[in-house]
């Protein structure tokens, strides 16, 4: 991810949802950075920018399923490629036996990093510089939305930096595969379930709002 232009990182994470939704990322100039960035695992299809399902009573929870399954494995992936990386160059400290205290610092600030561009979609989904910005009522459900999205977000922090301390990782990979797939499942029903409670009007001029930000980027 070093390589990529902030304002291209930026639009990158919108439509995405949130880079932390797939692959482990650690911040240019953190421990582990390059092995992190090297390590990199994109989806096969983008997570589009609107909801995945029809409507609120109908939640498209199969095609939610496929993504989150595809976002723990790519996760698993990068971390075990991370691992495999890493391990080949670990200073001689008894600190580093233990590789998710050792690089628990890089990863919370990938975490922090990732809120950052997440509060680019913040903002715009709040911003009264658009038609039909969100109702005082929809602000409410949307700030329940984003303490849900944080909760989820550290909850996912914290299942990476046990896996990377687990000393055999691949005998547990189901279970962190059945938990990552959990939590990212979540990320997307909550982000479904409150994009389909505002209105029609709100709705579509936030994701608008989305792509025409993209598009400039682009």
């Amino acid at each position: 991810m070093g390589k990529f232009s902030p304002i291209y990182l930026v639009f990158f994470l919108l439509i995405q949802g949130s880079l932390s939704a797939h692959s482990l990322w650690i911040p240019e100039g953190n421990l582990g950075w390059e092995e992190a960035n090297s390590c990199y695992q994109s989806l096969k299809k983008e997570i589009p920018p609107g909801a995945l399902s029809p409507n609120i009573l109908n939640l498209d929870r199969i095609r939610m399923e496929e993504y989150a399954k595809e976002s723990a494995e790519k996760r698993l992936a990068s971390l075990e490629c991370f691992r495999e990386k890493i391990i080949k160059n670990l200073p001689d400290d008894p600190l580093a036996e233990d590789l998710g205290e050792y690089f628990k610092t890089s990863i919370l600030s990938g975490k922090e990093k990732e809120e950052v561009y997440f509060s680019y979609e913040w903002r715009i989904l709040l911003s009264d510089n658009r038609p039909y910005p969100l109702t005082p009522g929809e602000i409410n459900l949307a700030k329940q939305w984003f303490e849900s999205h944080t909760e989820i977000k550290t909850e996912i922090t914290i299942l990476t930096t046990e896996f990377l301390s687990e000393k055999n990782p691949k005998e547990k990979y189901s279970r962190y595969l059945d938990l990552f797939t959990g939590y990212y499942g979540s990320l997307l029903r909550e982000r479904d379930k409150f994009l389909l409670s505002i209105s029609v009007e709100s709705y579509k001029s936030y994701t608008d709002a989305l792509k025409q930000r993209k598009e400039k980027a682009e």
